[in-house]
């Protein structure tokens, strides 16, 4: 019963035993031992606070670690970027059209004003093959610094001896 339903004054127990007010008197009950209840919960509550902390300790590390490791793949990508470049850009120097025809030219291919050409999926030629001398295209052979040097000495000897043979036939004169 709740305590609106409870009857008001000395009108006997509510059990209706016939006790009085002062019997029903509150009294003290020996007192729980909660020291044994509170001790397993505080060494739980250490184990998983200590558990949690090597925990985010060992994430912590780990987490550095792979920092460190980005770090150095990122520095050694872009190390590589840079070669990439260097070698892309070397590639495009010793495949752009006047290396080649220098390259050409220093092994002694000389360009052909009527080139014949072969179709390959038929084996078709067109065009008639020749023989090209050398000097057909004058301006398109490309001379390597040696075969400059070299020609620039024969000229250099060929004045010589002109020079030498003028004075030898002044001479006899």
């Amino acid at each position: 019963m709740s305590a609106l339903w409870a009857p008001l004054g000395e009108q006997g127990n509510e059990a209706g035993d016939g006790r009085t007010e002062s019997a029903r008197s509150l009294k003290v009950l020996p007192t729980v031992r909660t020291t044994l209840a509170r001790f397993p919960f505080i060494v739980v509550l250490i184990a998983v606070f200590g558990v949690g902390m090597a925990g985010l300790l060992m994430l912590n590390t780990t987490l550095q670690n792979q920092a460190f490791q980005y770090r150095a793949l990122k520095r050694e990508a872009t190390v590589l970027a840079y070669d990439q470049a260097t070698l892309q850009n070397q590639l495009d120097q010793l495949s752009a059209p006047s290396e080649l025809a220098r390259q050409a030219s220093a092994i002694g291919m000389r360009p052909n004003p009527a080139p014949a050409f072969l179709v390959i999926p038929d084996g078709k030629i067109i065009g008639k093959p020749r023989r090209v001398s050398g000097d057909e295209v004058p301006d398109l052979i490309v001379r390597t610094p040696a075969e400059l040097a070299a020609s620039e000495a024969a000229a250099e000897a060929k004045r010589r001896a002109a020079a030498e043979a003028k004075a030898a036939t002044q001479g006899q004169n």
